[in-house]
């Protein structure tokens, strides 16, 4: 008997099915979004296979460099020396509204390469792509080059991509280790942000619903031991997040560009989903790649996290 389960899940993570309920209001805006995951108990066997440790590939195509050209000729004619980071941000993830959403981008084949796209995203490969542009866009000589390589500092620990397991799959980790060397700040706390204690071992709790798990045992003990790292730090320097209800209050002090991460209560996980404050004159809304079907903006950002089931609140990260 399957079993029912209702988060806004990142299932490019989970590799599990859901069905989508979305009632739109007008183009490019949602006023519902909310998903329904179901997820059976089966347990099989891990299969006894190496670590990946594939080279440090990039997947490059003429699509993505003939799109990436394009994007730069369209912000060339733009006065961008007059334009803060956050406003450089939002006009980025502007250019990606309608994109497609599509799953498992990051988990294709058997071995870690580094992937990029600038027309189908999750919602983490959307925050990483517009963040990566945008610090290019803004380089002293900016290329496509540089862009994949933003690209990879922003998704593995320390910048390095050594396989599966240097991935940051935990966002409060991505956080974290963003944060470390100096590509964004965490603000929840000086928020108001309040401790959320809880441990997270989702990915070894349920490694059946990883690939990348499910057939290596060095992965899933790499994963493991990360886990049990992220236990300590946590220790010392707590995760803190914002109530759902308090999220309001803070709209004052957000800008363009920062990106949020929904926290969620479901037991190991510290976030389900993730995307960009949006402002415009009247609203502090949220821009992201939804499992609803495309890049979209959520008019307002707290009725949008109040609707997440089994959301909690956000943390904040300010791209610096």
């Amino acid at each position: 008997m399957p079993q029912v389960i209702k988060p806004f899940l990142l299932s490019a993570l989970l590799g599990i099915s859901f069905s989508d309920y979305f009632i739109p209001n007008f183009k490019n805006i949602d006023q519902r979004d909310r998903i329904i995951v179901t997820a059976t108990n089966t347990q099989p066997e891990r299969k006894t296979s190496p670590p990946n440790s594939s080279p440090n590939l990039s997947t490059d195509s003429a699509k993505d460099r003939i799109e990436y050209q394009r994007l730069m000729q369209l912000f060339g004619d733009r006065q961008l020396s007059k334009s803060s980071f956050s406003e450089v941000l939002q006009a980025v993830a502007d250019q990606f509204i309608g994109a497609s959403y599509r799953e498992r981008l990051l988990d294709k084949g058997d071995t870690e390469k580094l992937f990029v796209s600038f027309t189908e995203f999750d919602c983490v490969l959307f925050v990483e792509t517009v963040l990566a542009f945008s610090r290019n866009l803004l380089a002293a000589n900016p290329s496509y080059e540089k862009f994949a390589q933003n690209i990879q500092e922003v998704r593995y620990a320390d910048g390095k991509l050594d396989g599966y397991c240097s991935r940051l799959h935990y966002f409060s980790e991505w956080i974290r280790d963003n944060q470390k060397r100096g590509i964004v700040s965490d603000r929840t706390q000086e928020l108001g942000g309040i401790p959320l204690r809880k441990s997270l071992n989702f990915m070894t709790s349920h490694w059946q619903k990883y690939p990348r798990l499910k057939n290596s045992e060095a992965n899933y003990q790499c994963i493991l031991a990360m886990e049990k790292r992220m236990e300590l730090e946590m220790r010392s320097q707590p995760l803190r997040y914002i109530p759902s209800h308090q999220i309001h209050s803070i709209y004052p002090s957000l800008k363009s560009g920062d990106i949020i991460a929904v926290v969620t209560d479901i037991k190991g996980l510290d976030t389900t989903h993730t995307g960009l404050v949006y402002l415009t004159p009247k609203n502090t809304s949220f821009i992201h790649a939804s499992p609803s079907g495309h890049v979209k903006i959520a008019p307002d950002l707290q009725r949008y996290v109040e609707r997440v089931d089994h959301a909690i609140g956000i943390m904040v990260a300010r791209p610096i």
